[in-house]
């Protein structure tokens, strides 16, 4: 048993901060807004299919550098299926396939601990999927007309990098209750092995108590015996035998 299981898969609870943004031409404050919060509850909800709204998909592909890929699903495919595998595992919600190209939907057979660590595991480690995903987003420059979304790609960054502190808070739990877990099954088996030797020794008390009854009952025979005196023959008695 690794590390990974040991996490506990649960929705983060990253707050959606009381932020001001700028209206700009094509974006009013209240729709950066309104796509902030969103992004919030995706990262709360791990990428969930449920929590990608339109909204986001057309915020990352106009103005953070990402492709369309095709449409909302195919950009979903692309980045989310180590989360739609999750999702899957520990809440047996599975996006059909048809919808969102790109992703295996064969139930892998993994834990619920390393389904969930997986999500980290791309985030942190990839050049796909979801590393890919965060990259690019940590990574945007707001160059030419994107710097009318600074405001709000400054405040996604700032929820991304809470949620990856948050995982790193996790992991470290998940490590601690891995070591205790084989301190603890290293006791157990100390404790079973001796519980053993002393199994052995009140079983070997026993036998030793059976034969010492034994040799008391067989000294007391051997003395009760009448004893029988052999005289040695002359060459007289056997000439009158």
């Amino acid at each position: 048993m690794n590390t990974n299981n040991f996490l506990k898969p649960k929705k983060f609870n990253i707050k959606a901060k009381s932020l001001s943004f700028e209206s700009v031409q094509f974006m009013t404050d209240l729709e950066k807004k309104k796509i902030y919060i969103n992004f919030v509850s995706f990262l709360n909800n791990h990428f969930s299919h449920t929590t990608f709204k339109k909204n986001l998909y057309q915020h990352f592909t106009n103005h953070c550098g990402f492709i369309a890929h095709y449409n909302i699903n195919g950009f979903y495919g692309e980045y989310f299926g180590t989360a739609a595998k999750y999702h899957q595992v520990v809440n047996d919600v599975t996006p059909p396939q048809s919808e969102y190209c790109g992703i295996d939907m064969r139930k892998p057979n993994i834990s619920n601990g390393e389904a969930f660590y997986r999500i980290y595991e791309e985030i942190n480690g990839s050049r796909n999927g979801l590393g890919d995903f965060y990259d690019t987003i940590m990574s945007n420059r707001n160059w030419g007309a994107y710097s009318d979304y600074r405001d709000l790609d400054d405040a996604i960054k700032e929820a991304f990098s809470e949620y990856m502190s948050i995982w790193i808070d996790e992991i470290k739990k998940a490590v601690k209750a891995h070591s205790e877990f084989l301190k603890n099954d290293e006791i157990q088996k100390l404790k079973a092995e001796q519980d053993e030797i002393k199994s052995k020794q009140a079983a070997l008390e026993v036998k030793n108590k059976e034969i010492e009854t034994r040799l008391i009952k067989e000294s007391v025979k051997a003395q009760s015996k009448p004893v029988v005196i052999q005289t040695q023959l002359s060459l007289f008695d056997f000439m009158v035998a």
